[in-house]
């Protein structure tokens, strides 16, 4: 099978199973959230992000069926190379993603005016760090293997490396907007077919959204950003701990600030430097992994 049409296939189970799924995992995180203290918090949690996470468990399950479908019969050709410095790529590019993504945050909360919303508990703060780590970890390992190891792996095979960065990313920006964000489904509404609703809004309604040609020019970017970095390293790793880092620290300053990173194009100017950043870095820096037997 081709790796665009197996792709495809992948991507369509992906969301329809997730969206059968979605009510049994709301109503499984509703059980818990009312026996267990500690996920409490978890009773006011969103229909539509519950749906998001069964879309993203489904597509975790699914990552290396997919990768058999496209002719892949080794992780290391997906990018998850055998290497003793496997780690040290991750946390460079985790801190590269922390610390690039703090410098575009504060340059947006000066620009823009807005203000930090401190009234949190320590705990709050240790639970949300927490989970957006988790979330980061979990976003970059599913997305940075799809859109990177599969896709663009695959794409390098056929096309030149620049070209298969593009496509890519361009994929990769457009597939972010298949999100029910515009949904308000109540706990009390929720039913089997829920997750169908949520489908047939984002069919008809996820492009129509303000803001949506930025966000694609900005997740592009940010496409290519990971693209080099897959490209250079010829592995995975450097691209999911800049993917994490990104996540977490995009996630933890929109719940503190009303920065919202991907609707600014004052984030265009940082993504373009930062892809310099990262060609210069692959040239005298980050190099290939050494591959172990």
């Amino acid at each position: 099978m081709s790796a665009s049409k197996a792709i495809g296939l992948y991507v369509a189970a992906v969301i329809l199973v997730g969206a059968a799924l979605a009510p049994w995992l709301f109503w499984s995180v509703q059980l818990l959230a009312a026996r267990v203290p500690a996920l409490q918090g978890y009773a006011t949690y969103p229909f539509h992000r519950v749906f998001d996470r069964s879309v993203m468990l489904v597509a975790l399950a699914g990552l290396w069926p997919l990768l058999r479908s496209i002719g892949f019969r080794f992780w290391s050709e997906a990018g998850y190379v055998r290497s003793r410095g496997w780690w040290r790529h991750i946390l460079a590019g985790f801190v590269l993603g922390i610390a690039s993504m703090m410098v575009l945050i504060i340059l947006l909360i000066i620009l823009r005016d807005h203000w930090f919303a401190f009234i949190i508990t320590p705990a709050q703060m240790t639970g949300a760090v927490v989970r957006f780590f988790l979330v980061g970890g979990v976003v970059a390992l599913i997305e940075e293997t799809l859109f990177r190891g599969a896709l663009q792996g695959a794409l390098q095979r056929r096309l030149n490396v620049a070209l298969a960065v593009v496509i890519a990313s361009a994929v990769y920006s457009a597939v972010h907007f298949l999100k029910p964000m515009g949904v308000n489904i109540s706990a009390g509404q929720v039913t089997w077919y829920s997750g169908g609703k949520c489908l047939v809004w984002i069919v008809t309604q996820s492009m129509r959204q303000n803001g949506v040609a930025i966000q694609f020019v900005t997740l592009f970017l940010a496409g290519c950003v990971l693209g080099l970095a897959y490209a250079r390293t010829k592995a995975l790793y450097f691209s999911i701990g800049l993917h994490a880092g990104w996540v977490l620290a995009n996630e933890f300053m929109r719940w503190v600030t009303a920065v919202e990173v991907t609707q600014d194009v004052a984030s265009w100017p940082m993504l373009v430097a930062l892809f310099l950043l990262m060609v210069w870095l692959c040239r005298t820096t980050i190099k290939p992994l050494d591959r172990t037997r």
